[in-house]
């Protein structure tokens, strides 16, 4: 029994002889089912992989375990076989004609600059580079009163008008029902009011901590009462367009390795790309000339308890293996970037470095694949593309009223962070990296701000800035029945970089 079997049928006596040579047994109905297939020398050599990485060695394959391994090694045929996708006859995509113009803003990665101990003086460093970007911001807004530091309020006459600026340290409602909230700048800590019975509640109930505010209001005693509130905002601007008739296109959240990753449904999207549909929908993907991918490329392991039940792939190279080689079959005029998400294989906390070459290595000799941090951003034909997973969105919708039902409109999610001018203003609400510099901070106004996570598809055109959710590429999961969440996979958004229409094809239904 020591040739190869990888493609032997044996019938169940050399099933059990093979097994006690490897000093392995098998259930009864594990060895019935690999008696007789064609590919039974390959699934016992899988078997015996996965029972030598088992946590303390194993020795018994079960019924169970034999069902996920020929899972699992249906989904690496299905996507072998996607390789063979091909360009459609007679379909000449225009972005083929056209030179990329693709750079990426360096100053947005951590990856070669992380220097965190996680120390208290990185904490200190991290919400003083925060509040030093985003203050002046706030401070150049027109305000009559001009703005006071918190450290001065105390010789502002009582009852008059002045405008602070500061980090948001603390926010709790009173049991009388009013709003306090602590204001903190590098000099001192104000003790801010909002009133029950004022027109402001609605509107200070939206803030949350550790953001970056200013607040217009009157000194009372040791209070500062609040009259307005001042995000750092986004200014209204004309929208940016590119000089060529080139698109691009949006997707996150795939899942690979997944049992719910819709791999029918994104096989026919890439036939897309090369050519296959109506003529209407062949003159889109001709002008497609970048792909952005927001993260989170496979399930990762691990990630959730009980994971282990939703995967059809098990192995976390082979699940890159297999985004790999879905990856190649995108024609080569196409700019690919992919920043990592929550279930990917880097550090969970933010801001996350790009993946490793361990898991890219096949993709290394593919010029136009690029992997970047998350956030990160991108040029694309002079337009300024914000890329960020999204983990702050749980704890943005959790803490603001204002975004109640933001799972089903992420877009407005979206709006609230660049109000607010950074990607996670709570800290701690997902995990953020104390780094000296504070990655998430959003200094200059996107043209295009892309993000996912939540798998729910949303857009929204806000002063200049196109804002797009691209939902996912993953079936609806148990979790996400349990949360209440309405996922609206395989819409795939394309916006136009010359004209600034948005166009959301469907690629739901699978092909026959």
């Amino acid at each position: 029994m020591a040739r190869r079997l990888q493609w032997i049928a044996l019938n169940e006596s050399e099933v059990v002889e093979w097994l006690r040579a490897k000093a392995l047994v098998a259930e009864p109905a594990a060895v019935a089912e690999l008696a007789g297939r064609g590919d039974c020398g390959d699934l016992l050599e899988r078997v015996e992989k996965r029972l030598s990485a088992a946590p303390g060695g194993g020795f018994v394959a079960t019924k169970k375990m034999l069902d996920e391994v020929v899972a699992e090694k249906e989904v690496e045929q299905r996507a072998a076989a996607a390789v063979v996708v091909v360009e459609a006859t007679g379909f000449k995509p225009a972005a083929r004609d056209v030179a990329s113009r693709l750079r990426f803003r360096d100053e947005w990665s951590a990856s070669t600059r992380s220097g965190c101990g996680g120390g208290v003086n990185d904490f200190v460093g991290y919400f003083r580079d925060r509040f030093k970007r985003i203050a002046p911001i706030l401070r150049a807004r027109a305000s009559e009163a001009g703005v006071t530091p918190i450290s001065k309020l105390k010789s502002v006459v009582q009852g008059r008008g002045a405008r602070i600026v500061g980090i948001v340290a603390d926010k709790r409602e009173t049991k009388n029902g009013h709003l306090i909230f602590e204001l903190e700048d590098e000099e001192g800590i104000a003790v801010c009011l909002v009133s029950k019975d004022s027109p402001l509640m609605q509107t200070g109930r939206q803030i949350v901590l550790d953001e970056v505010i200013a607040v217009d209001g009157v000194v009372s005693n040791s209070l500062f009462v609040a009259k307005n509130i001042v995000w750092p905002e986004v200014p209204i601007r004309e929208k940016r367009l590119a000089d060529e008739d080139v698109a691009a296109a949006f997707i996150s959240d795939l899942h690979v390795g997944s049992r719910f990753f819709l791999q029918d449904q994104f096989q026919k999207f890439l036939r897309f790309l090369k050519g296959e549909g109506s003529e209407s929908e062949k003159e889109v993907a001709g002008k497609i000339k970048y792909l952005f991918v927001a993260g989170d490329v496979v399930d990762g392991i691990g990630v959730y308890p009980s994971q282990e039940k939703e995967l059809v792939t098990k192995d976390i190279y082979m699940q890159y293996e297999i985004f790999a080689e879905l990856m190649k079959i995108i024609p080569e005029y196409i700019e690919v970037i992919v920043i990592p998400g929550n279930h990917d294989a880097v550090r969970v906390a933010e801001p996350q470095p790009p993946l490793l070459p361990e898991f890219t290595k096949s993709l290394s000799g593919y010029s136009n694949i690029h992997f970047a941090g998350n956030p990160a951003v991108a040029e694309a034909h002079g337009l300024s593309v914000l890329m960020y997973h999204g983990s702050s969105l749980f704890s943005m919708i959790e803490n603001n009223p204002a975004l109640a039902g933001g799972f089903q409109n992420p877009e407005k999610v979206g709006i609230d962070l660049l109000r607010r001018r950074h990607l996670s203003p709570i800290y701690g609400g997902n995990p953020v990296v104390p780094e000296c510099r504070d990655y998430l901070v959003i200094p200059d106004i996107p043209d295009i701000f892309h993000f996912g996570h939540v798998h729910k598809n949303g857009y929204a055109d806000y002063r200049g800035t196109m804002v797009i959710n691209s939902g996912t590429w993953q079936d609806v999961t148990e979790y996400q029945v349990k949360q209440g969440h309405v996922p609206s996979p395989c819409q795939l958004p394309v916006y136009n970089l010359r004209t600034g229409g948005l166009n959301v094809l469907s690629f739901k239904e699978a092909p026959a």
